[in-house]
C-alpha cells in the first residue's frame, strides 16, 4: 500500500495533477524581490490532508489524514504569491479500517511511520514551499514549488481550485522520488503502486 505523503499545499492549493501549457497561462507572480507581501495565516483546525496508497495497480488501496503544523500564504498586490506548509508526519493515521480492529490500525500505522516509509523519528517534518503561481484561463492556480520529504527536495507542478478563502486540489506523487518504500523488496516492487494520492483542502483565516 501506498502512503502518503504529503505533501503537501502547499500542498496548498491543490486540484488535478496535470501539466498545462505554460503558453496559456496569466502569470500572476514574479519572484518576490524587494517586494512587501502579506502573511496570511492557515486555518490548522480547517485545513486537511488526506492521502491514499494503492496496490495491485489499485485493486487494493489504504487511506487516513495528516495535520499541518503551520503554514501559511503569501499575498501581494492582491495576489497569491507564495506560502509554505509543514506538516507533521507523526499525525499520520489510517482512516479506511474499522476502530473495531485496533491491532491492524496500529501495525500499518507503525508501519508507515517506521524507515521502510517516512522514518517519522528521523524525519517527523514534512514541508512545501510555493515557488510560483500562475492562473490560467478558467481561474484554476497553477502552483510550483518544492516538497521536501525524508530530508528530500524535489520540485512539483499542480493546479488548484479556489473557493473563496478555501483552495482545494488532489495531487499524485511518485514515492521513490522521496524514497519512501524498501525498493528492494520484491513485495514492495509487485504489490504496492508507486503512485502516493494527496488531497489537499487549505482554507486561510
Amino acid at each position: 500500500m501506498n502512503e502518503l505523503l504529503g505533501f503537501i499545499c502547499g500542498l496548498v492549493l491543490l486540484s488535478c495533477a496535470e501539466r498545462s501549457d505554460s503558453k496559456s497561462l496569466e502569470y500572476i507572480f514574479a519572484p518576490i524581490s524587494n517586494v512587501e507581501a502579506d502573511s496570511i495565516e492557515i486555518d490548522l483546525n480547517e485545513s486537511k490532508i488526506y492521502w491514499k496508497g494503492t496496490k495491485m495497480m489499485g485493486l487494493g488501496k489504504h487511506e487516513g489524514e495528516m495535520e499541518i503544523r503551520s503554514g501559511y500564504l503569501l499575498k501581494t498586490n492582491g495576489q497569491l504569491t507564495g506560502g509554505e506548509i509543514i506538516v507533521d508526519m507523526k499525525s499520520i493515521k489510517v482512516t479506511d479500517i474499522p476502530a473495531s480492529d485496533p491491532i491492524p490500525i496500529r501495525n500499518l500505522t507503525n508501519h508507515l511511520k517506521s524507515a521502510d516509509f517516512f522514518d517519522v523519528d528521523t524525519y517527523p517534518f514534512s514541508t512545501f514551499r510555493i515557488v510560483q503561481i500562475k492562473r490560467n484561463e478558467h481561474g484554476e492556480l497553477l502552483i510550483s514549488g518544492e516538497l521536501t520529504i525524508k530530508g528530500i527536495t524535489n520540485s512539483i507542478l499542480f493546479s488548484a481550485k479556489e473557493h473563496g478563502k478555501r483552495f482545494v486540489t488532489t495531487i499524485e506523487i511518485d514515492r521513490f522520488d522521496w524514497d519512501i518504500a524498501y525498493s528492494g523488496s520484491w513485495v514492495d516492487r509487485t504489490l504496492v503502486d508507486r503512485e502516493i494520492q494527496l488531497r489537499v483542502e487549505i482554507v486561510c483565516n
